[in-house]
């Protein structure tokens, strides 16, 4: 029978272990990690039941997990109704995936959001172990084994770029937390460092947008920073990029040469070109879900955009990717689910952003939520399920590192 009562500690342990452990380990490509992040959320869901006035009581901790809940079941329906054999298996096999792990989050989540126990030091540990960890192997890989383009232990640098951002964002935020005199030092060299690892992923997103979102969490940060601090520190991202840019020029460089090349292939759509592909996946995302605002299955989605591309073929650029995704989160889903779809995304970005606010600001679960919206414009982060889980450990680690039995003070 369900009581008005505190969870017992070991619901507490046991959960955020197991998302420690995911969180260290999925950046390496493990499977395990993912399994053991299940196994909380059945651990979260055990307490929902035991102790659900506990968790029910505050209605407004209900919003956020209450929309995981729908984005992610939203997912699984879509794939229940539609899903058959076919060219397009493994995009429904990854929303089922996603949405899984959406559902997953929102019962952890509600525990996170009514968590009884102070669980900074804990957060401190699992962030900087993984963010070193992380980076190193990535600076292993781009400057030892002279790899290209870091990738872990994926085949997929641009995913890896935006776990990293992930990673490297709890991290920032858990030194700041640090009670030590040369805490903004490490902050200072810790973000070149992570910055060179992103360059090393050769994703122009994430090299024009995690600087962005780093010196947005570093604005909104409240209790940990003075004043002048926060002035130094976001002086100091300018040189930081200056400086990483003399040092890995030559990556840089090729990587704006890539772009200058795309543009000039503007007009050969037959030409394999990311960045007029991307347009092109987004002009007629848009024409397909106009053509069905209720949703309709990826296979008629395919039919629809071979349809366009015939009278259109300048959008020649989409083929490759019609049985992927559109390489942007809201145009996608809008090109499947409909508007339905976009209500319920839009009102978890929302979400998101509110509830870095209220009813206490907080610096990472802003840079979160901004660095998954803005990579969303260019690609769809709830498609990959490493991606998405990370974000949403990043998410639910953004909680817990509010968690405090007293605020902070720093001395101006």
């Amino acid at each position: 029978m369900s009581k008005e009562k505190i969870p017992h500690p070991a619901f507490s342990y046991l959960i955020y272990l197991g998302c420690a452990i995911a969180f260290c380990t999925i950046p390496f490509g493990s499977t395990t990690g993912r399994n053991i992040f299940y196994i909380s959320s059945y651990i979260a869901f055990i307490a929902f039941c035991l102790n659900f006035r506990y968790l029910t009581s505050n209605k407004k901790n209900l919003v956020l997990p209450g929309l995981f809940l729908g984005v992610g079941l939203a997912s699984v329906l879509w794939v229940a109704a539609f899903k058959q054999p076919g060219e397009f298996i493994d995009l429904y096999r990854s929303y089922t995936s996603t949405g899984k792990l959406q559902i997953a989050t929102a019962f952890i989540l509600l525990y996170a959001l009514n968590e009884p126990l102070c669980m900074q030091r804990a957060f401190i540990a699992v962030a900087l172990i993984t963010g070193i960890v992380v980076n190193i192997y990535s600076l292993y890989q781009g400057l030892f084994l002279d790899i290209s383009r870091v990738e872990l232990n994926f085949d997929r640098a641009t995913v890896v770029a935006y776990l990293i951002t992930a990673i490297n964002l709890v991290m920032l935020q858990a030194i700041l937390m640090l009670k030590c005199r040369y805490r903004l030092w490490l902050y200072i060299l810790a973000f070149m460092l992570t910055y060179s690892t992103v360059i090393l992923t050769g994703t122009r997103a994430a090299m024009l947008v995690y600087p962005v979102v780093v010196g947005i969490s570093i604005l909104a940060t409240k209790d940990l920073l003075s004043r002048r601090n926060k002035l130094a520190l976001v002086t100091a991202v300018p040189i930081l990029l200056i400086v990483s840019g003399l040092v890995f020029k030559p990556q840089i460089e090729q990587r704006i040469a890539d772009f200058k090349t795309n543009l000039q292939l503007i007009g050969q759509p037959q030409i394999d070109n990311s960045i007029i592909s991307r347009i092109s996946m987004q002009i007629v995302s848009l024409k397909a879900g106009t053509a069905a605002p209720l949703g309709e299955s990826a296979e008629k989605r395919g039919d629809a955009i071979r349809n366009i591309i015939a009278h259109e073929p300048q959008l020649y650029g989409v083929t490759p990717y019609i049985n992927v995704h559109m390489h942007n989160e809201l145009l996608e889903t809008y090109s499947i689910k409909g508007v339905w779809g976009v209500l319920l995304l839009l009102s978890l970005y929302i979400s998101l952003f509110i509830s870095a606010f209220r009813p206490h600001r907080n610096a990472l679960l802003l840079g979160v939520t901004a660095s998954l919206f803005m990579y969303g414009l260019s690609d769809v982060i709830f498609f990959s399920t490493e991606c998405t889980v990370i974000f949403c450990l990043a998410i639910i680690a953004s909680v817990l590192s509010g968690k405090k039995k007293a605020a902070i003070k720093v001395k101006p």
